[in-house]
């Protein structure tokens, strides 16, 4: 989820076995937001020189549709144009057999000579002679024109088929390349999407620190400590857990399940509730972190707790509001949001999920052994909840 990839670029990653050398100042949060927004630009930069390929790749294509239209067109009148030469041809023999019946040309040439032979005079015999000639060779001519023609048509049809061709293989590849590029934009604008929303989180995280009165140059913990004592881990002590709401239907089970064809674990307890809700802290604690978002888990809520001398963290998913800010102290009454049916949720209803030590702090991750997921556990384990489909309506 696009969430947990923005808490690992917030709080950056360092092996898990020196969890305080994780820790960030407000200051070195200031340099990686600025490192994070210089990746965003560059990002928005290859997401707008690809638009620009695929537009002018689609320009392309449509270009290319007109040219084979006005091809297939060409063709047409060309097939129309040789089709009428032939008719014509065929008309032109008739015409010329007709007129050589008229003057009776024969194949011994006897009609022929008696028609020349008979000229009264020179002039008369040469001109004779001429229409004759004349007659013959302007048939065979026409005739012979139009046969070029139609060969010269069926060239031209040829040529134009293979250009055709030509332009449908170009037309086949831009549309390869379009589906490619449209792939890459797909890929940027989730870039893009994690970006923004890390860069969100961790102007958030430092607004909220200052907010809390921590220095530039100390870590969360250290200003916690600072601000609110070192007793008991700057968490006020707590002896056990809490239902999160006073009445609801469990809808769903901690336990791995199949997601997207793959297994995936479902860290928590979902908790089917009309949206509005009102949401209680699990236990006594302070706010580590606030989420708000459109995707994922929507708006959510991570709380450190002390139970027993030992760290937890709670965490509330889909919420529809919240009324905590980082660093809010709570107890077991402290109504810290709304349920709702924000990110990507099936219904209305509440997210809750539980784990060892303090996310955020102990931990960065979500995914892993080392995430999260690797620290959770039943939330049945430490509250009383009825059998799934059943309610609930007390805490």
């Amino acid at each position: 989820m696009k969430r947990f990839i923005v808490l690992l670029l917030v709080l950056i990653l360092i092996p898990f076995a020196k969890v305080n050398a994780a820790e960030k100042t407000i200051a070195q949060w200031e340099t990686e937001l600025n490192k994070v927004q210089k990746e965003l630009d560059e990002t928005n930069a290859k997401k707008n020189q690809t638009q620009s390929e695929i537009n002018q790749a689609n320009n392309k294509i449509n270009s290319i549709y007109a040219q084979i239209e006005n091809i297939e067109q060409e063709i047409s009148n060309k097939t129309e144009e040789s089709k009428k030469l032939e008719e014509n041809i065929a008309k032109k023999n008739k015409e010329t057999e007709e007129l050589m019946r008229y003057y009776q040309v024969s194949s011994s040439g006897s009609a022929m000579l008696e028609y020349i032979m008979g000229a009264k005079s020179i002039t008369d015999l040469i001109y004779r002679l001429s229409i004759t000639e004349q007659i013959s060779s302007y048939n065979k001519k026409v005739v012979k024109d139009m046969n070029q023609m139609i060969k010269d048509n069926e060239q031209i049809k040829n040529d134009l088929a293979s250009k055709k061709e030509e332009l449908s293989n170009l037309k086949s590849e831009l549309n390869n390349q379009v589906a490619t590029l449209n792939k890459t934009k797909v890929s940027l604008d989730e870039e893009g999407h994690s970006l923004s929303e890390s860069i969100s989180e961790m102007k958030k995280t430092i607004s909220d620190l200052k907010k809390m009165g921590c220095k530039t140059n100390e870590t969360p913990t250290a200003c916690q400590k600072r601000i609110y004592g070192n007793s008991g881990g700057y968490l006020p002590p707590g002896s056990t857990f809490y239902r999160p709401t006073a009445s609801g239907r469990i809808s769903s089970e901690y336990g791995w399940r199949t997601l997207y064809g793959k297994p995936n674990l479902h860290a928590a307890i979902d908790i089917a509730t009309p949206i509005g809700t009102t949401v209680y802290s699990v236990a006594p604690g302070r706010v580590a972190k606030v989420i708000y978002s459109n995707s994922g888990g929507g708006n959510q809520i991570i709380v450190h707790h002390q139970i027993n001398g030992k760290y937890y963290t709670s965490y509330y998913c889909h919420l529809s509001s919240i009324n905590v800010s980082v660093g809010t102290i709570v107890t077991k009454d402290t109504i810290i949001g709304k349920s709702g049916n924000t990110g990507n949720s099936t219904g209305p209803h509440l997210h809750l999920g539980l784990a060892n030590g303090r996310w955020y702090s102990d931990y960065y991750s979500y995914y892993g052994n080392s995430g999260f997921i690797g620290h959770s556990f039943n939330p049945r384990n430490v509250i009383i909840f009825p059998a799934k489909g059943s309610s609930y309506s007390n805490r």
